[in-house]
């Protein structure tokens, strides 16, 4: 996405603090669901939605990610493209990776999708990856797309809804009316999830504002929305053929 669409974005998009939503499919007390179920539960985002995530686990980093789609020869083509970067800051362009999937469309942060390619772009320099449908093999950890980058939060045992109420969360762009779901898991090994927090509103992309998950033995991990938009546009503004034909070999290099 271009850097000044971008930040004019931020500004207009940033959630003002209103009516408190209500959010009559999220679990109700005392239910037992999954953590997936309970994101999945939350506000989908939609093609074309872009959102910047503040990632902490005892560092912290900004991870930006837009939701595109092609067409190929098998029907439409999803793709995350992703960039990293300093908190509050802009994410660095030569972090750029898009990563193509075969779903109907993007549900949830927590989901996990089928990769049909992966492309990265530094510089001059693109490389093409994991692209089965272009000859390439994938390796067993390639073969899904998780958006949240910690593995470990991706616990599918069940959890109890041990707590819901209406809470206003500031974040850098703005206050933003969230209802808090809190639900905790029953006691399980090292490094699994003892209890996570929720704070979804439907007027941001995939409907988080803020997460913490609580591990045992680890540090919690935390989310947080720094700022979000319509009308994404891939810094990488080729299709998935296009570059298939230009990295016979996975590399190519290109003008600047």
């Amino acid at each position: 996405m271009r850097r000044s669409a971008f930040i004019a974005g931020a500004s207009a998009t940033a959630g003002a603090l209103g009516t408190l939503p209500v959010f009559g499919a999220l679990p109700a007390l005392g239910a037992v669901t999954t953590q997936e179920a309970l994101f999945a539960r939350v506000a989908p985002p939609h093609t074309g939605d872009w959102v910047r995530l503040v990632m902490n686990s005892g560092v912290a980093y900004q991870k930006q990610i837009g939701l595109g789609i092609e067409t190929d020869g098998d029907g439409e083509l999803l793709f995350a493209e992703t960039q990293i970067g300093m908190p509050g800051g802009q994410c660095n362009p030569n972090t750029l990776k898009k990563t193509y999937v075969r779903a109907p469309r993007f549900t949830s942060l927590l989901a996990t999708y089928r990769v049909v390619a992966y492309v990265a772009s530094s510089g001059t320099i693109v490389t093409r990856w994991g692209d089965v449908g272009g000859g390439q093999t994938q390796a067993p950890d390639e073969t899904r797309l998780r958006l949240i980058d910690a593995k470990h939060v991706y616990d599918p045992r069940p959890c109890t809804i041990t707590a819901t109420r209406s809470e206003p969360v500031r974040v850098r762009t703005g206050t933003y009316a969230t209802t808090r779901v809190t639900a905790a898991f029953a006691p399980g090994p090292r490094e699994s999830l003892e209890r996570v927090e929720l704070w979804t509103s439907p007027a941001v992309p995939f409907g988080v504002v803020r997460y913490r998950a609580h591990l045992r033995g680890l540090e919690p991990f935390e989310i947080e929305l720094d700022s979000h938009g319509r009308r994404y546009r891939s810094d990488l503004a080729m299709s998935l053929q296009t570059i298939r034909a230009m990295t016979p070999d996975g590399m190519a290099t290109v003008s600047s």
